[in-house]
């Protein structure tokens, strides 16, 4: 018996969903710095309080805090992550849909996500982007959705949808503004309609706010001393040209320009998210292509309705490829110099990524479906799984070092790693014959005795991580003895982390 293509374009992107992501649960050594820090909220959130010093608003770790006791908290929003994201596949499908009639393209659009190297690669990372991205494309897909049948309950209930989003990122005020713009556009001056939205937002945030004003977040001060210059601007157009994992795209995009401006201005909820959220990261470019999480989804709706008119449309539009050509030329060309890590870096593959995306375009224009579906997925397969294997032993050397010094060792551990991951190792999780403490071992004269002497501190942790020029002479320090040595070869460089103990001459 054979499968009905309708029984796999319904079933099989969330089958790959679950496969991908199991497989992924537990790829990455260790998680990004920040991930540590929503973890070390989590945990004071289980003992009843926040930290001063975190910025983030508190949902996404509140959500993490609910973990059992015996449960890992690592491994544990890692489980959250991947059932964060199978909600999301199924909201996507429900928003393709809202536009999408033809189901293969449905099914392409998904894969489109699932394998998008931005949002899978940020989907097994212990951050707040997807689970935000969810909310709103939840809020986006629900305001399409009552457009034309509102009632009081479902302000309200989207008002709801805002303020959640509001407290799991700070771009939720975005997504709140956007979607009351444009039930201004859509209501003018019935005032009632926006204090049912606004009630809806205001029961979630305030007692948050009572807690905490939200103009006293540290996010307000980052922009005040960056310098933009157009190598940051350079960096955030060749960070969006690749954001689909497959740069001609946007050959496709400007050739049914028309197309998508209907649909902006007949959507002006998405059209404002969109907008906002593409100048917010144009202002704060040191997130990049993180902060593009959130927009993914809609650029994938996008793309995949371009692809869907063009299969529907007779004419072949042979002009493309000179747009195409010019868009992967600028592509190779900042490669060449920006030489960002996200956007590839070895050479073979980025050759064998340009030739496939190439052959994907010639059978886009020449209106073959499955060979370009088919060059399409394996593009972006290639292009995700390279950025994940890029990334994948990030502070390996630091993570198994803080794990060893907490299982093995009693007393104080002075670290030089700045990243939060011997902070929560060392101090945050229940470790009573240890703890931890940041000082600064990369200049030479906090290596003295008598400067070791004065921080009291038992043992060092001394990692590179963060410096990888930086060197350790043991030899030469008799008062610091090795304990464990922990170094790795990392996509070239040598990282490592060591831990040693300080003797005392009293």
């Amino acid at each position: 018996m054979t499968l009905q293509p309708k029984i796999i374009f319904k079933y099989l992107p969330y089958v790959l969903f679950i496969l991908v992501h199991f497989f992924l649960l537990n790829v990455n050594t260790a998680e990004w710095g920040d991930s540590y820090r929503i973890l070390r909220a989590s945990e004071f959130i289980r003992d009843g309080s926040y930290p001063e010093d975190e910025k983030r608003p508190p949902l996404y770790s509140l959500v993490l805090a609910a973990r059992p006791a015996a449960a890992d908290p690592v491994l544990w929003a890692r489980g959250f992550m991947l059932l964060a994201g199978l909600a999301g596949m199924f909201l996507f499908g429900k928003f393709l849909k809202q536009y999408i009639r033809n189901e293969r393209f449905v099914f392409i659009g998904m894969l489109f996500l699932l394998l998008n190297p931005d949002f899978l690669y940020w989907s097994i990372r212990v951050m707040a982007d997807v689970p935000f991205a969810l909310l709103a494309l939840l809020g986006i897909y629900l305001y399409r959705k009552w457009k034309d049948n509102w009632t009081f309950k479902r302000y309200f209930l989207l008002g709801i949808v805002a303020g959640l989003s509001i407290l799991t990122r700070f771009e939720g005020y975005i997504l709140a503004a956007s979607l009351f713009l444009s039930l201004f556009i859509e209501h003018r001056k019935k005032i009632k309609y926006y204090v049912y939205y606004g009630l809806g937002i205001l029961l979630v945030v305030l007692p948050w706010f009572l807690y905490r004003s939200p103009f006293a977040s540290e996010y307000l001060e980052e922009p005040a001393g960056r310098t933009y210059d157009w190598t940051m601007i350079w960096i955030y157009f060749a960070s969006l040209l690749a954001l689909y994992g497959f740069v001609p795209a946007f050959a496709l995009l400007s050739d049914r320009k028309k197309d998508i401006f209907r649909l902006f201005k007949k959507e002006p909820h998405i059209s404002f998210f969109l907008f906002f959220e593409l100048l917010l990261i144009l202002l704060w470019p040191a997130a990049i292509p993180r902060l593009f999480v959130a927009v993914v989804p809609i650029l994938i709706l996008v793309l995949t309705l371009v692809l869907e008119k063009w299969w529907e449309d007779g004419r072949e539009s042979k002009s493309v490829y000179v747009t195409a050509v010019s868009l992967l030329l600028f592509y190779v060309g900042s490669q060449f110099f920006l030489k960002l890590q996200f956007l590839i870096l070895n050479k073979v593959l980025f050759t064998t990524l340009l030739i496939l995306q190439v052959a994907a375009l010639l059978f886009i224009v020449k209106k073959k479906f499955r060979p370009a579906a088919v060059l399409l997925v394996l593009t972006m397969l290639f292009w995700s799984v390279f950025v994940i294997r890029l990334h994948k032993d990030i502070f390996i050397s630091v993570k198994n070092a803080a794990e060893y010094t907490v299982r093995n060792l009693e007393g104080k551990v002075a670290y030089n790693d700045v990243s939060s991951v011997s902070d929560f190792y060392l101090n945050v999780l229940d470790t009573p014959k240890i703890s931890g403490f940041y000082y600064n071992t990369e200049s030479k004269k906090n290596l003295t005795y008598e400067a070791l002497h004065q921080t009291g501190a038992d043992y060092f942790l001394i990692t590179n991580e963060h410096n990888t020029t930086m060197e350790l002479d043991l030899d030469s320090r008799p008062y610091l003895t090795p304990v464990k040595d922990f170094s790795y070869n990392v996509n070239g460089a040598e990282f490592f982390a060591k831990i040693v103990k300080f003797e005392r001459k009293d």
